[in-house]
């Protein structure tokens, strides 16, 4: 990456605060007394306006993400991300010269929560910030304490609301904030909450919930249609969060991971819940799904290849050239991942993906359903597993270790429809299930190594009998090929073992109904 494209991205930091609503007249109490404050320096007084930007319903905001052009004090353009834990945000920041609107290195990384609809100006708030930092006994900075008065100015420039409202960010604190938020709380200070500024001064329509929501499990004696949307909902909201990972860090293999399972979740509990839905409707959306995660395997594929022939390496007898055979690795799926990288950086923006988005929003809010996902969720969820544990079991039972790998491959897939099934089921349906789950689970991950050792080894082979190789690279990677089908065998045993405990009855009678 040149000097320029590393200038060109947002820095990213970290910031963990709590937030304190206050009156106008609340008087913050001495925080030098506290046990292990050696100090609280005050640093005065700033000026900040802030001009924030969302869609025309604040999708953002309701997603608790927020973004500003800020001036004064602290100026440039922010993006705060959500990053898990009550008050713990990502904030990604470019100077104010990346331009007077908001620039494209951030506002891409949220545009699968945007999609085509436009940015524009939700709200400006003035805020006159008291600044003080928190010293520990040993001197460090142990968080930051700010004051704002908030000012909403309205279209015409006048004031339309006034606010007031604390910040305590932890910086090395740890217990000592703790001490700090109880003093803050004992004189009146309601904390316990974590509202933007800008989500206060929009109101209820962006504290309203997100278009696709986070949904609770419903109860055994919910209707089936809860359990769909529910799960629906949950996985929707997982490609998404894996989609601005990837926009964040592409060369990280997890984030494509994350991607492809979700895309795989989704398309596989359309399959087990097809028999409560309507059919055309239902496969339409798989259709676009298996384009999608078709679209990302050659990525997903080519990182795992290459890290499992690099780490395997390692197991090459010593006078053979495995330093010869990783630059060969590096050099050859090093620049097919790297293609295939850029592929789907591309794929992320293709209208297709995100009108795939837009129907998956859609399918949230208003699946379309036959009459049995009226009927309790007891009594409907059960046979769905059934279904597909039946076909894993006739998938599973005639392995044999001479059997072709791609009857291996098939009761893979069984299985992982079947686990992604039950898992589906478990939040609802309880214990019994997700135990069941676990057991297939375990099936999976041996069927996973099996195919991943089946596909090094044939790689392997691959790059032996190509061009690329010289004589002793060739023959160090026919040894390689040699060692992954050694470890496929070693899967179909593992395999064999772990299989006749999995079938047992007992970890499926709650199938009964």
């Amino acid at each position: 990456m040149s000097r320029a494209e590393q200038a060109a991205r947002p820095h990213s930091a970290r910031e963990v605060e709590q937030k304190f609503r206050v009156h106008g007249l609340f008087r913050i109490p001495d925080l030098s007394t506290l046990p292990g404050v050696s100090a609280v320096d005050d640093l005065g007084t700033v000026e900040l306006e802030s001009a924030y930007y969302d869609t025309e319903d604040l999708r953002l905001a309701r997603e608790g993400i927020t973004l500003r052009r800020r001036g004064g004090d602290d100026e440039g353009w922010h993006l705060k991300l959500p990053a898990g834990g009550v008050g713990a945000r990502d904030e990604l920041r470019l100077p104010l010269d990346a331009g007077d609107v908001p620039p494209p290195a951030l506002t891409a990384l949220v545009r699968v929560i945007t999609r085509t609809a436009p940015l524009q100006l939700v709200s400006t708030l003035r805020t006159t910030r008291d600044r003080r930092v928190i010293r520990s006994e040993d001197g460090d900075d142990a968080g930051e304490l700010v004051d704002d008065t908030v000012q909403v100015v309205g279209a015409d420039g006048t004031v339309a609301a006034r606010f007031r409202e604390l910040e305590l960010e932890e910086r090395h604190g740890g217990p000592l904030i703790a001490t700090v938020a109880t003093a803050l709380t004992e004189a009146g200070a309601v904390g316990g909450e974590f509202v933007a500024k800008v989500v206060r001064a929009l109101g209820a329509n962006a504290a309203a919930q997100p278009e696709v929501p986070e949904l609770p499990a419903p109860r055994p004696k919910d209707p089936a249609h809860d359990a769909l949307v529910a799960y629906l909902a949950r996985h929707v909201r997982a490609l998404r969060a894996a989609d601005v990972a990837f926009r964040r860090e592409p060369a990280d293999p997890e984030a494509v991971h994350q991607l492809r399972v979700a895309a795989r979740r989704l398309r596989s509990g359309l399959r087990t819940f097809r028999p409560l839905l309507d059919r055309p409707w239902a496969e339409e959306l798989r259709a676009e799904l298996a384009w999608f995660a078709r679209s990302l395997g050659e990525l997903r594929e080519g990182d795992v290849l290459r890290e499992r022939l690099e780490r395997h390496c390692t197991d090459l007898p010593p006078d053979l050239p495995a330093t010869e055979v990783k630059q060969l690795l590096a050099e050859v799926l090093g620049g097919t991942v790297a293609d295939a990288r850029a592929r789907v950086g591309e794929l992320l923006d293709d209208e297709r993906y995100l009108a795939l988005h837009d129907h998956l929003v859609r399918a949230v809010a208003r699946p379309l359903t036959r009459p049995d996902a009226e009927r309790p969720a007891r009594d409907v969820l059960p046979g769905l597993v059934e279904k597909a544990w039946a076909k894993l079991d006739a998938a599973a039972g005639d392995l044999t270790d001479a059997a072709p790998d791609e009857e291996w491959h098939a009761a893979r897939l069984a299985a992982k429809r079947t686990r992604y099934a039950a898992e589906a089921v478990a939040p609802v349906l309880g214990g019994d299930a997700k135990a069941f789950a676990k057991q297939v689970e375990k099936i999976t991950e041996i069927l996973g190594e099996h195919q991943d050792a089946a596909m090094a080894a044939a790689k392997a082979r691959e790059l032996a009998n190509s061009d690329h190789a010289s004589a002793d690279v060739a023959f160090a990677l026919g040894v390689l090929a040699s060692n992954e089908r050694a470890h496929v065998h070693a899967a179909r045993a593992a395999f064999a073992d772990t299989w006749r405990h999995v079938r047992r009855a007992k970890w499926r009678r709650w199938m009964e109904t």
